[in-house]
C-alpha cells in the first residue's frame, strides 16, 4: 500500500505545466518520514503508475475540499439527475486547485491505465479497488495540513476511520468532486459515490 498526500498549497502552475507540486507519502512497511516525496505532477504520477503497475494499492489525499454543496433549490433536480449530470455539475470546480492536479493525474491514468478503479469510499476501496482519493482535513486549531503528516494520520486512522453517516451522505444534497474527476478521466467509479462525500481523514502532527 502507498498513501501519498499532496499539499495544494504548493501548486503555483497549471497541473502538467513543471510549476511545484508537493507530495509526500510512504508505503504500509517504511515508517521513515517522506520516504516517498516528490515536486511536480511527473513525479507524482512516476509514483502512483508504478506502485499500481506493482499491484499495490495507493491511498491518495488532497487538502482541499473534496465534495461540493448543492444549493437548496437544486437539491432535488440532483437527486432525480443521471451520473453524467452530476458529472456535468462538478464542472465548474475542475479548475480548483488540487481538482486540477488530480484530475491531471487521472486523466494520464486514464491513457496509460484505463482498467485502473478510482473510489472515495474507504470499504469499497479496501475491497481492492486500485486507487482511493480521500481527503486530508487540519484538526481543530491547527494550522495548513503539511504532507507528510497527512500520510501519517491516514495510517494511524486507517482503521478506525468511518464512513460518512446517512445523514452526511444523503444523495441529492452534494457532488463528491473526487468521484466525478474520475468518471471525467474515463475510469471507472461507482456512480452511487457521485452524490455522496470523499472519506476525510483529520491531520494531527506526532
Amino acid at each position: 500500500m502507498l498513501v501519498i498526500a499532496v499539499q495544494t498549497g504548493s501548486l503555483d502552475g497549471p497541473a502538467g505545466s513543471g510549476g511545484s507540486v508537493g507530495w509526500a507519502g510512504r508505503r504500509h512497511d517504511d515508517d521513515r518520514p517522506d520516504a516517498s516525496s516528490g515536486a511536480t505532477s511527473a513525479e507524482l504520477f512516476d509514483a502512483v503508475f508504478h506502485a499500481l503497475h506493482d499491484g499495490e494499492q495507493v491511498a491518495l489525499g488532497f487538502d482541499c475540499p473534496l465534495t461540493l454543496a448543492v444549493a437548496p433549490d437544486q437539491a432535488s433536480v440532483v437527486t432525480e439527475a443521471d451520473a453524467d449530470a452530476l458529472v456535468n455539475r462538478a464542472e465548474p470546480a475542475a479548475a480548483r486547485p488540487g481538482i486540477t492536479e488530480l484530475g491531471h493525474l487521472l486523466g494520464e491514468l486514464g491513457t496509460w491505465r484505463p482498467w485502473t478503479t478510482v473510489s472515495t469510499s474507504l470499504s469499497r476501496w479496501k475491497a481492492n479497488t486500485s486507487i482511493l482519493v480521500w481527503e486530508a482535513v487540519p484538526a481543530e486549531g491547527s494550522g495548513p495540513v503539511t504532507a507528510s503528516a497527512a500520510a501519517d494520520s491516514f495510517f494511524r486512522q486507517l482503521q478506525t476511520a468511518a464512513e460518512p453517516g446517512p445523514e452526511e451522505a444523503a444523495t441529492g444534497t452534494v457532488v463528491n468532486l473526487a468521484a466525478a474527476t474520475a468518471r471525467r478521466a474515463g475510469l471507472f467509479v461507482d456512480a452511487s459515490e457521485l452524490g455522496r462525500p470523499a472519506v476525510s481523514i483529520t491531520v494531527r502532527d506526532g
